[in-house]
């Protein structure tokens, strides 16, 4: 007779699978074991197995972010469990599907010493959209509704978050050899959703503040699906400032405008400031914006369907709850062709100027983002890390390709977990290319995430941005306190990233000036082994190169 852990198990990952849980991300542990084997024996769950347990709920947050749809994480009792804790920050804040089961010691070994016992109640705390606990399986009237109800509920609870499942079991952990425990039957559980449609207050509020603004500008900060308010945007004919996570840096979106780093922090944006706002998805990356948004205060418009209040300025105006693309569809197009061709000419002078003094200019990331962008493929995705890269790229990327997307952890904005992350990526879309863009110090951190490479068969080509340090500190305060900038700052780590590349079974491709980068990049992406482009410089470099660029775009729009 099958043990009625085992039945669960497998009853409860079937109905995973029956809501579409296409991946499992599986650490090693004892007490997991029902589920693990139940993972590992389904047919349409696809178990990718980490040994560290940081590297694996990176990984299926990065799943989340390419698919759309939950990963599950599974991780015995214990640390074990509390490993997961950034990854689960993470998901949160970016709103990624994410499903954790925590395999956990019965009640009568919690509080009493038990190896390996901890507290895993609401271990993760608000950061989950939901937690439950429902017990240690018994057999019971109706079990396999019970169980089948508890795993829809997970993935429906997981549509805009991490959900934690945390599971007791006793032994027997596994079967008598030989034995395969199957699902208990049940009638399926239906599950539908959808989005929040705008009303007519909402509708009618923004289009009376379109009709009245003479000066209108949008922004679009990450948005998960940002491609499909792409027609919208067109059709809206505003300039548009969006960074490359938002999806809606491409001609299909309208009036993109390049460059628009360089515009706000040149004389240009004073004379050019907005009489209305119009704000999507997460707060922008960029420093300058914010700053000049706020300096702006113009009626600020936030459409923001998860209410989560992404305002860090408190300039928000008017925050409407509801899905972006029915109300902007419904809005009228004004004719606002001269504004619209000031910031989009100004853009086209600015990347001109940047373009040109960048041939003379010290290397530094923004030689780097050029490089990729002209070599990556369309279709083709980025993952782009966090602190000097994602700044890069938002200063640096021009308009993307149509079947290009880039992805990042924007949500905490943390360097754990990066090469993990940007490798589930590449897993949940496996059909393109995929690179990932990288400072020195996130690969550092996460250097374990690449034991996944070779173990999985991942194809993913690593472009690695080596300062030496942290190079983002240089363009901060901290900077000018010499004495100690070096050591708790920029702590640079003096690696030789040969040998990681080496450690992992990594082609190692090195480049130290701007002719060898573009033929490096596009020999590492066709490559048939994962390979890491590692393009040293100084972060002085970096420095002194950022703001040749900016003062080239300054004079150029002066003129």
């Amino acid at each position: 007779m099958t043990d009625v852990a085992q039945s669960f198990a497998a009853t409860f990952v079937d109905e995973l699978a029956a809501h579409g849980v296409e991946f499992a991300c599986v650490s090693p542990g004892s007490r997991s074991a029902p589920v693990a084997m139940a993972l590992q024996r389904h047919p349409r769950i696809k178990v990718i197995v980490h040994i560290d347990e940081r590297c694996g709920s990176f990984f299926a947050v990065g799943l989340g972010k390419a698919t759309g749809k939950p990963a599950l994480v599974l991780t015995t009792s214990g640390t074990a469990a509390a490993e997961l804790h950034a990854a689960v920050v993470e998901a949160s804040y970016s709103r990624t599907p994410l499903i954790v089961v925590t395999a956990d010691r019965p009640p009568e070994l919690q509080g009493v010493g038990a190896n390996q016992a901890i507290d895993q109640q609401h271990l993760f705390g608000s950061a989950v959209r939901w937690f439950v606990d429902p017990g240690v399986p018994v057999e019971m009237p109706n079990a396999a509704r019970v169980w089948r109800r508890l795993a829809a509920r997970a993935v429906a609870e997981a549509e805009s978050g991490p959900v934690h499942v945390n599971l007791p079991f006793r032994e027997p952990l596994v079967p008598p050899p030989g034995q395969v425990p199957t699902a208990e039957a049940a009638p399926a559980q239906s599950m539908t959703g959808g989005r929040l449609l705008p009303n007519q207050a909402q509708v009618a509020s923004l289009a009376s503040a379109l009709q009245r603004s003479q000066r209108p500008l949008l922004v679009a900060g990450e948005i998960r699906e940002g491609e499909r308010l792409a027609p919208a945007l067109h059709r809206l004919g505003l300039p548009l400032l969006a960074e490359p996570t938002s999806q809606l840096r491409r001609s299909e979106a309208g009036a993109v405008v390049e460059s628009y780093e360089a515009l706000l922090r040149a004389g240009w944006s004073l004379q050019h400031g907005p009489d209305l706002v119009i704000r999507i998805g997460a707060t922008p990356t960029s420093r300058v914006m914010n700053r000049w948004l706020a300096a702006a205060a113009a009626p600020t418009f936030l459409i923001d369907p998860d209410r989560a209040w992404r305002d860090e300025d408190h300039v928000a105006t008017n925050v409407m709850v509801c899905d972006p693309q029915p109300l902007l569809e419904a809005l009228p197009v004004p004719d606002r062709s001269a504004w619209r061709e000031q910031w989009v000419s100004a853009g086209k002078r600015a990347t001109a100027a940047i373009a040109a003094t960048m041939v003379s200019t010290p290397m530094h990331e923004g030689h780097v983002v050029r490089a990729l962008s002209s070599r990556m493929p369309d279709p083709g995705q980025v993952f782009i890390g966090s602190s000097m890269p994602i700044r890069a790229a938002d200063s640096f990327w021009p308009l993307a390709r149509p079947q290009q997307r880039f992805f990042g952890n924007r949500g905490a904005s943390g360097i754990d977990g990066l090469v993990s992350t940007g490798l589930g990526v590449a897993t949940g879309r496996d059909a393109v290319p995929t690179v990932l863009l990288l400072g020195d110090l996130s690969l550092y951190h996460d250097m374990n995430g690449l034991w996944a490479l070779q173990r999985h068969g991942i194809r993913a080509t690593l472009v690695v941005c080596d300062n030496n340090g942290g190079g983002v500190f240089n363009f901060l305060p901290q900077a000018e306190h010499l004495d100690v900038f070096e050591e708790i700052f920029a702590t640079p780590l003096g690696l030789d990233l040969s040998q990681v590349a080496r450690l992992y079974g990594l082609v190692y491709s090195p480049v130290s000036d701007r002719s060898g980068l573009e033929p490096a990049i596009a020999d590492a992406i066709a490559a048939p082994t994962p390979t890491m482009v590692v393009v040293r410089f100084k972060r002085e470099d970096s420095v002194n190169g950022h703001r040749l660029c900016w003062e080239a775009a300054a004079s150029a729009l002066k003129g």
